[in-house]
């Protein structure tokens, strides 16, 4: 398993902040994922939760990032700054030994204050950096129709590649989800990598 690596980034108009591989979700780390999904509530649901993660949800959904991490499958990227984390990030390699190819990003965050400042961008940067250095070629992602979140991962180049008409239920009401994928090199060149 690869050590936790750090890349400080700065941006004309991006706060400092310093981007890692965590190779474990200790309690720090683990506090900032989850009050960094918690500031996103906001947003109907988007990521999963109507509203903040109750003691038991964080501890489950930080133990599900831990499990993925010591088997070897999940990557997960953090970015702090002064006012604590900013985005977050969770690709989850296949574990089909014929699907090794391929890694899912299972969570993308960042943090509503931090957001237009090409912190993205930057976090898409170190996860091609990573897909590459572990033989990923192809990532997928799914999301709800029509969020912010589906608008920036279609500008960002990511196709649907099928649609569900069940995807999430939120208060009552049924959404749509994409799925949606893009290979490694033209997510590079998109970025400007190549």
């Amino acid at each position: 398993m690869p050590q936790a690596t750090h890349r400080e980034t700065r941006e004309q108009d991006t706060p400092y902040c310093t981007l890692r591989w965590l190779d474990r979700i200790d309690p720090h780390a683990g506090r900032a994922i989850v009050e960094l999904i918690d500031a996103t509530t906001g947003d109907g649901g988007t990521l999963g939760y109507r509203q903040a993660m109750s003691a038991e949800q964080a501890d489950a959904f930080c133990h599900g990032l831990q499990q993925a991490i010591e088997q070897g499958r999940g990557h997960a990227l953090l970015g702090e700054n002064a006012q604590g984390a900013v985005c977050f990030a969770m690709m989850t390699r296949s574990g089909m030994p014929n699907c090794r190819h391929l890694a899912e990003l299972t969570k993308g965050v960042v943090h509503p204050r931090d957001r237009g400042r090409g912190l993205v961008q930057q976090a898409l940067g170190e996860i091609v950096q990573r897909a590459r250095q572990i033989g990923v070629e192809q990532l997928t992602l799914d999301v709800r129709e029509g969020t912010r979140a589906h608008r920036l991962w279609s500008r960002l180049g990511f196709v649907s590649f099928g649609v569900l008409e069940d995807y999430a239920r939120v208060d009552g009401v049924r959404h749509r989800g994409h799925y949606m994928a893009q290979r490694v090199e033209h997510l590079a060149t998109h970025l400007g990598l190549n």
